[in-house]
């Protein structure tokens, strides 16, 4: 009987843990924080050799970006 209530707990400490997890990259990506986290994971693998845009470098260029070539944007 106890290590059914063991075994339990961990199946929900297993579950919260996984949900947990969906909802920061679900936030991440919702955020853009995940953008960086792949420029920067491109730029080691395309670009070794060259130091990549610190995360402030990057949002400016991706801002700067974004005002000069607006699109379909709503703001």
């Amino acid at each position: 009987m106890a290590t059914d209530t063991a075994s339990a707990r961990l199946s929900v400490r297993v579950a919260l843990g996984r949900a947990w997890g969906a909802v920061r990259w679900y936030v991440n990506g919702l955020t853009g924080e995940s953008r960086y986290a792949a420029y920067l994971a491109h730029e080691r693998a395309a670009h070794p050799d060259r130091e990549p845009m610190t995360e402030r470098e990057y949002w400016r260029c991706v801002y700067r970006d974004q005002d000069a070539n607006p699109g379909s944007r709503c703001c």
